[in-house]
């Protein structure tokens, strides 16, 4: 079902991990609107996590509008079709803004990363 990818060894929470990889799902389609997540503990035993850590992200995504919960029912994708390009943008940023740090930490200048970014976005 899902396509999580997600790394113990990692300075980013676990549960944070696996809030970006619910809204990674939400943005390709593979969870629309309306959906339903696995239950807390059947998630967390698939992705062998302790149980807790799925609840913080499910509540999370929920607080931040992601997910609906339905008691005795469980969670449910709640991203309006409106919210998904606020959110691509956002992750985006993300994700080069990360791209930059570990670009800069391996010693690459601005002017190498520029020109690297120009040679890909303009290869056909």
């Amino acid at each position: 079902m899902f396509r999580f990818k997600l790394d113990s060894g990692s300075p980013i929470a676990l549960y944070q991990q696996v809030i970006r990889e619910i809204k990674l799902e939400i943005l390709t389609g593979r969870l629309q609107q309306g959906s339903r997540l696995p239950p807390i503990r059947e998630l967390a035993k698939l992705l062998q996590l302790n149980p807790n850590t799925v609840a913080k992200a499910y509540d999370n995504l929920e607080s931040e509008g992601f997910l609906t919960s339905r008691r005795g029912s469980g969670h449910w994708i709640n991203a309006k079709s409106g919210e998904l390009d606020g959110l691509r943008t956002a992750m985006l940023e993300d994700e080069f803004r990360s791209f930059l740090e570990r670009a800069l930490a391996l010693g690459a200048s601005r002017k190498k990363i520029k020109d690297m970014m120009t040679r890909y976005l303009d290869h056909d």
